[in-house]
């Protein structure tokens, strides 16, 4: 069973009339026990990522399982 879970996760912002897509389907699994490297270029998202992680932010769509 997975310790954490990312089934399609969807996070955009609305500035203005313009909507920015920072994350886009975005599906994983973390085994309990399991270590990961999250790397990327600038403005990948890997920020975004953890806040949602933490709970700072909340996905537009999709679902965040914790064990």
């Amino acid at each position: 069973m997975a310790f954490v879970e990312c089934r399609h996760v969807k996070k955009t912002y609305q500035m203005g009339e313009v909507t920015i897509t920072a994350l886009q389907d975005v599906n994983f699994e973390i085994e309990d026990g399991q270590f990961i490297g999250l790397i990327g270029h600038t403005g990948s998202g890997k920020s975004t990522l953890i806040q949602h992680l933490n709970g700072l932010l909340r996905a537009t769509s999709g679902a965040i399982y914790y064990d």
